[in-house]
């Protein structure tokens, strides 16, 4: 049921879904499949989890389709950075700057969570755009990340230093892991890349056994 919900969300954000390809579920014909599949769910919570799925999905497809989610969007204005803040339930924000090595990497990484959870804004903006706010939370090392939850902040990320001993890279299940904690992500469906990468690595495993001012 996880890997169905997956897909579709996959497919809203590529935009690939095909009125004319069978194997392309609509909204409705993946719910009322999920809906036959009554054996994984205890009758008492069934009715509720179906409402969960059902919300959740929807809310996607107008979020990739009109809000710009499932990207890392760069913010060009302080005072519209300080809006959506405040306002989205859920926004990861990345200061830094295009110039600087580490900033790149941090926001490939970047990019590929926020293909993932559809459900957080994540954003990027330079540093130089929003000296106010460089000041306010006292900026002094690239790439800044940090994450809000209704307004609050709910994490924050100085550097690569708590993302590994590596000081030039970290791996992305790290990334993942800590703004997991933070709440600022959340998988609906229990996936996660960690939890992908073990299943493929079990799966190759099994498959060779039977063959044989700034600090930057």
């Amino acid at each position: 049921m996880d890997r169905k919900i997956d897909a579709y969300e996959k497919r809203v954000l590529d935009g690939t879904r095909d009125q004319d390809d069978d194997s392309d579920l609509s909204l409705e014909e993946l719910l009322d499949e999920l809906d036959e599949e009554s054996d994984q769910f205890f009758s008492k919570y069934r009715e509720q989890r179906m409402e969960e799925i059902s919300d959740h999905l929807k809310k996607v497809s107008k979020n990739v389709n009109e809000s710009g989610y499932g990207i890392l969007v760069e913010v060009e204005k302080e005072s519209e950075l300080i809006r959506i803040s405040k306002d989205l339930p859920k926004i990861v924000i990345h200061f830094g700057l295009d110039t600087f090595e580490k900033c790149r990497y941090m926001n490939e990484r970047l990019e590929t969570l926020a293909r993932k959870y559809l459900d957080t804004k994540f954003v990027k903006v330079d540093v130089q755009k929003c000296p106010f706010l460089v000041q306010k939370l006292r900026i002094k090392v690239l790439p800044f990340v940090i994450g809000y939850c209704r307004g609050v902040e709910s994490m924050r990320l100085v550097g690569f230093s708590q993302l590994g001993n590596d000081p030039n890279g970290f791996k992305i299940e790290m990334l993942e892991k800590v703004l997991l904690s933070s709440g600022v992500i959340k998988s609906f469906s229990g996936t996660t890349l960690t939890k992908d990468r073990r299943i493929l690595s079990s799966r190759s495993h099994d498959d060779e056994g039977s063959d044989s001012g700034l600090d930057i």
